[in-house]
């Protein structure tokens, strides 16, 4: 647009030299020869426009076609001042003139230009009128004082248009300017993600509404530096960085910069943060941010957009913590396959070796005994693995949903007393004493029997097994503590404790999962496919009751299950108020106490026959 104007104003103005030609041929005829070529030139000068126009067809630079046209401007002013007067020259008003058409460039460096070529074409003629031109005076009076007059006005007229086009020009790109800051700001209003303009110190000098939405703070709220108290603090330097980054890039380079930051989220009574304790929450933000260029292409700020990511962040989060669940139970499944294969291992190797054995007569001839003795290993053998498939077929059961439990009525001290009594042969044998304790005030049990003796069967073997020869286990059966008793019915506790090898805390909130044993290594001195505890578990938790474990190192271990006496009228709120399966807390000193009343006092409890 800028360069169709120039090039319609030029060739106007060369028109009008044409024509007004053949008007100063006849007006200076009469007069001297310096007369003629006085008043000839000013038409001539009217032509040198046609130059600058055809310089600007030819290379499309308009900066230097206004240049070309000042230059030959301000060159004839000078020359034509030698014939009109010297420094009195009307026509040096012209020099006026050309910073202002130069002005239509909108190139203030041109313009700076124009003026100093201005500045210097004056001070040529005050060099001339001292040095060449002296008293300078008109050489046809009259006729340079019409002349004169006429370009007087006709520069007074052409600076009025120039400003007009001027205020013209400046008023579109300003118009245009308001439209798009319009279009801008109600785009920024419209999106849900903030909107920021940071200048090249990285200050905010504007924020869209929804600073609201995200940050709970108003937007005026957030300029300056107001913005970087709002990153939580071990994220400032990213955000630093990534602004950094983003004006520092080269000519050319236009790359979106992007950060994951956490934002502190300002709680209604206060808007400035200092510190991420006195924020009402923290979410997670996506900063995006592109460099701002002028026309010159220099950075001059970043544009920035903040986007809420906490739900991509909370589905990430979901998402790592299925895999490391995914992970576990591979472990898991190796684990089982590693703790249930030594344990099939040894009692198949017991049965198959044994029974081939007995199968060769000249190395069983002759010898009842050695033979009675092994088909008892082999029959141990074989009931050990029944035990364990039994086992996995519970365990199975209990982690699919598909194990049954059929409520019944019975008394629990007396299965307490009958499981105590199975046990025994084992606890003899490894030379362990047993004892029972069971309040004789316990009412009738609704229960599922058969799953109650599989707990109590469970944790006598754990709490033999894991005993030196010499210790004792007792299993009681008393009424729970006063924090488990409910509006609805009663719960009891059922215990076994030892004072065995106990268990290492920092192990105690593995144990109740399945496979899993305070001592994984295949070297391991107790067997077992560490299925038991979680079994007790699962059974415990079917009855609405929950496990919980106490134990300390060297001092021995207490597992006490908590049941409701009616597991029919316990209701889920009262289900809800049981204590976690699993619990770290320091061993009593009952066990050493056990310990000593037993040895002074041997009848203590009842220590089954």
């Amino acid at each position: 647009m800028r360069h169709t104007a120039f090039v319609g104003a030029h060739l106007l103005v060369g028109l009008l030299a044409l024509a007004t030609l053949p008007l100063f041929l006849l007006l200076s005829r009469s007069d001297s020869s310096e007369a003629v070529s006085s008043f000839f030139l000013l038409p001539l000068w009217m032509l040198t426009p046609l130059l600058s126009v055809a310089y600007l067809s030819k290379t499309g630079r308009l900066s230097g076609a206004f240049l070309i046209t000042a230059t030959l401007t301000a060159a004839f002013l000078v020359w034509i001042s030698g014939f009109t007067g010297g420094v009195q020259s009307p026509h040096l008003i012209w020099l006026g003139v050309i910073p202002l058409e130069v002005a239509l460039s909108g190139n203030g460096r041109i313009a700076k230009q124009a003026l100093m070529i201005c500045a210097t074409a004056i001070a040529a003629v005050w060099v001339l009128q001292l040095t060449v031109w002296g008293e300078a005076s008109p050489v046809n009076p009259s006729l340079t004082a019409v002349i004169g007059s006429l370009s007087v006005m006709a520069a007074i007229l052409y600076a009025g248009l120039l400003s007009v086009r001027l205020r013209k020009l400046t008023d579109m790109p300003l118009g245009r300017v308001e439209t798009q800051e319009m279009v801008y700001r109600s785009n920024a209003y419209s999106l849900s993600d903030v909107i920021t303009h940071h200048d090249r110190s990285g200050d905010v000098s504007f924020v869209s509404e929804a600073s609201k939405a995200l940050l709970n703070t108003n937007p005026e709220d957030l300029l300056d530096n107001k913005l970087f108290q709002h990153i939580h603090i071990p994220d400032r330097p990213a955000y630093l960085r990534t602004l950094s980054d983003c004006m520092n890039q080269t000519a050319g380079e236009e790359k979106i910069l992007t950060a994951e930051l956490r934002i502190m989220i300002a709680s209604p009574a206060k808007q400035h943060l200092d510190d991420v304790q006195e924020a009402a929450e923290v979410r997670w933000v996506e900063f995006k941010c592109m460099p701002e260029r002028d026309e010159q292409g220099v950075v001059v700020g970043a544009i920035a957009t903040t986007r809420d990511i906490s739900t991509r962040k909370a589905h990430q989060a979901a998402l790592e913590e299925a895999r490391c669940e995914a992970e576990k139970a591979n472990e898991g499944k190796i684990r089982f396959l590693a703790n249930v294969t030594h344990e099939l291992r040894t009692p198949l190797n017991t049965i198959i070796g044994f029974s081939e054995i007995l199968s060769h007569p000249e190395l069983s001839k002759d010898n009842d005994e050695r033979n009675r003795e092994y088909a008892s290993l082999i029959h141990n053998g074989g009931h050990h693995l029944l035990q364990l498939v039994n086992a996995l077929l519970d365990m199975s059961r209990l982690e699919s949903g598909n194990f049954e439990i059929t409520p019944q009525q019975f008394n629990l001290c007396d299965l307490t007393q009958s499981c105590c009594k199975m046990m025994q042969a084992e606890a003899d044998q490894h030379h362990v004493t047993l004892f029972s304790e069971c309040d004789k005030s316990m009412p009738e049990f609704n229960a599922d029997p058969r799953a109650c003796r599989q707990i109590l069967l469970n944790l006598i073997s754990n709490a033999v097994k894991f005993s030196d020869s010499g210790d004792q286990v007792k299993v009681a059966l008393k009424w729970a503590r006063k924090d488990h008793k409910t509006s609805t019915g009663q719960w009891v506790e059922l215990s076994v404790r030892d004072n065995g090898i106990g268990i290492n805390k920092e192990d105690i909130p593995k144990l109740g999962t399945p496979f899993v044993q305070a001592e994984n290594s295949l070297d391991r001195r107790y067997e077992g496919a560490g299925i038991g505890l979680s079994i007790v578990r699962g059974l415990a938790e079917l009855h609405k009751g929950s496990m919980r474990i106490e134990s300390e190192r060297g001092q021995g271990t207490c597992v006490t299950v908590t049941l409701p006496v009616d597991m029919e009228t316990v209701s889920d709120e009262e289900d809800k108020l049981t204590p976690n399966s699993l619990v770290s807390i320091p061993l009593s000193s009952e066990p050493t106490e056990l310990r000593t009343e037993q040895k002074e006092n041997p009848t203590s409890g009842t220590k089954v026959a």
